[in-house]
């Protein structure tokens, strides 16, 4: 298994967001850091209760406090207890970038769980999906709803990454990198999702390339004003 541990989390540019979202991270076997930009001070986090060899996403809100974080299969929220209806993600623990958190434009308490799974051990790849979480339920708590393992791509890589489109809309691109039919494991197209006020838009964007790659494992990487894209493989 690949010793790789990835903190996915979602930095929107200054214009739009304060980058308080990002003040908490949780990864690892039960690792965590603090940001405290108000003090300029890090701090060690013993409170996580994940136990990931790869990707994990975590997200707080404006002034810094954490609203919830996850490998990509369990949701804990704030409490570091398992969210109402957290459970069954399709996430993968070796899946490089497994999940990443994506705040809903212009709706304070929806935001959005993309995950890429992978093949581990056998068993079988499920693809690109996403899941809604709604802040207003459970006491603040949160719940992840009934739009649950919404499938997006039948195969995919274990790349996953997202960009502000821009801060008027504050739309956001998720990207993942797949193939052209979205079935192969032999990868040579970026698909783009556009999450807007209105929520996911399921139909993405694909910019087909003309070579492949059938290493699924790398990271995927945008740059923040959206103009380049990093893609590394292991392997090729």
């Amino acid at each position: 298994m690949k010793k790789i541990i990835l903190l996915t989390i979602l930095l929107a540019t200054s214009l739009c967001y304060s980058q308080n979202e990002a003040a908490n991270w949780y990864f690892g076997n039960n690792a965590g850091i603090n940001f405290d930009t108000g003090t300029n001070t890090v701090s060690a986090l013993l409170d996580g209760q994940l136990a990931t060899d790869e990707g994990c996403t975590s997200i707080s809100d404006s002034n810094g406090d954490l609203l919830f974080y996850t490998d990509g299969i369990t949701v804990f929220n704030k409490n570091h207890q398992v969210m109402a209806n957290g459970n069954g993600l399709k996430g993968n623990p070796s899946s490089t970038q497994s999940a990443i958190i994506i705040p809903k434009p212009q709706d304070p308490d929806i935001y959005y769980i993309f995950t890429v799974d992978t093949q581990y051990q056998n068993t079988p790849d499920e693809g690109f999906h996403y899941s809604e979480v709604d802040m207003s339920l459970n006491t603040g708590l949160g719940e992840v709803t009934n739009n649950k393992n919404i499938n997006l791509l039948n195969n995919t890589s274990e790349k996953l990454s997202a960009v502000l489109k821009d801060c008027q809309t504050e739309n956001i691109w998720v990207i993942t990198f797949a193939n052209s039919d979205g079935n192969s494991d032999i990868n040579n197209s970026f698909y783009a999702y556009e999450v807007t006020s209105s929520g996911v838009n399921t139909t993405p964007v694909v910019s087909i390339f003309n070579f492949s790659i059938t290493e699924r494992r790398g990271y995927l990487k945008i740059s923040p004003d959206g103009s380049k894209i990093a893609c590394a493989n292991i392997g090729e």
